[in-house]
């Protein structure tokens, strides 16, 4: 197959881009802008993107993945502000350029493929866009969220302008999405359904089936059959392959939509990774079954922050409440709040005093306190 193709040129072959990005090892996680979302890749807004191909959204997270250092740069350090401001902010058309394999956008090195997901993107929201430089100054550039693809030798190249780099380094707001997520599915729906769902409250929400028909372009005829041939399949791949699934049932014509966070994943993550995300499936897990406050997990969170070996002990500690609901013959569920945090403080103080840490010499009471009463001061 013939390996190179090019696209209508928005942008002057002989513009020196200002930064280049050559496609750096991608990390677990990456943070996805909840404006860009909302903004742009929302399918409320553009119907087109139901049809867009998976490379599309695959694309995005690599980028998202290459601007990673500087999205928190930005976050972190208001000057990077002036940096930007510095590097693509000071005159019309300046852009950044981006390198990848073809290979690292589609492993079955489907060439068509990719070339549809840059296709797309050069003329999604394609047109002349304003930003505002720290001065006050108007930058304005024309294009797409991407200008000037091409594909040669086994890589593909584009380029974004200042204005579209801004959209995605802003990151005040965002979600952490798996990165390998957008290769384990297939369409670009399931990829919009997944940004949606991770802005979801933890209570959930409840849609009318017409308005999820209607939002991702769907036409079953009721609730019960959409939940068994789109929801159902989708909520087992996201199990296998994301930071997130969800829950799902039917009443009448609503149907009540509620994400939790995963543990069994599929994904080859990093230890780190693997342990993060199972550590934040399960406070998650004891906040919805025992309507713990925030701040009560804050407090759990932030104990485990300060000494890793803590969430084994809240592990450990949790096992024996449950083993003792059972003993006594009560529901879990029945201790909530306040009053589970004072049985789970109660657990912990067991378990720790049974534990090695607690025959070391003045660690007898060095157990981790929970109930926010003793923590005040």
């Amino acid at each position: 197959m013939k390996d190179t193709y090019s696209f209508n040129s928005t942008v002057s072959e002989e513009i020196e881009p200002v930064r280049h990005y050559k496609g750096k090892k991608h990390s677990d996680i990456v943070n996805f802008p909840i404006a860009l979302r909302r903004e742009i890749l929302s399918p409320l807004t553009n119907k087109k993107l139901l049809t867009a191909p998976i490379t599309t959204a695959r694309i995005i997270f690599k980028i998202l993945n290459d601007l990673s250092y500087d999205q928190f740069q930005v976050k972190r350090n208001k000057g990077q502000l002036s940096l930007f401001d510095k590097d693509f902010m000071t005159k019309h058309n300046t852009y950044a350029r981006f390198t990848y394999k073809v290979s690292d956008i589609d492993k079955n090195l489907n060439y068509r493929q990719v070339e549809k997901g840059l296709e797309f993107l050069e003329e999604l929201e394609k047109g002349w866009h304003k930003a505002k430089n720290l001065r006050g100054k108007t930058i304005r550039s024309y294009g797409g969220v991407i200008s000037n693809a091409n594909i040669s030798k086994g890589e593909i190249s584009f380029l974004m302008s200042s204005y579209w780099i801004e959209k995605f380094l802003k990151i005040c707001s965002y979600n952490p999405v798996f990165f390998d997520t957008a290769w384990e599915l297939s369409k670009m729906k399931q990829v919009l359904f997944y940004l949606w769902l991770l802005e979801l409250p933890e209570k959930g929400t409840k849609v009318k089936l017409e308005n999820l028909q209607e939002a991702y372009d769907y036409s079953y005829k009721d609730a019960n059959t959409f939940n068994k041939s789109v929801l159902k399949p989708l909520r087992a791949k996201l199990d296998r392959s994301s930071n997130v699934s969800f829950n799902s049932s039917v009443k009448g014509n609503l149907i009540n939509i509620k994400p939790y966070y995963t543990k069994d994943i599929d994904l080859n993550l990093r230890k780190e990774t693997f342990t993060r995300q199972h550590i934040t499936q399960k406070l998650h897990y004891w906040k919805t079954r025992h309507e713990l406050s925030s701040n009560d997990i804050d407090i759990l969170k932030s104990l485990i922050n300060i000494e890793k070996s803590t969430f084994r002990l809240f592990v450990k500690a949790y096992d024996s409440f449950i083993r003792n609901c059972r003993i006594n013959k009560k529901k879990a569920t029945n201790h909530t709040g306040k009053e589970f945090i004072k049985l789970f403080q109660e657990r912990i103080i067991e378990e720790y005093k049974s534990s090695a840490w607690a025959e070391m010499k003045g660690a007898q009471n060095a157990y981790p306190v929970i109930t926010p009463t003793n923590l005040e001061i």
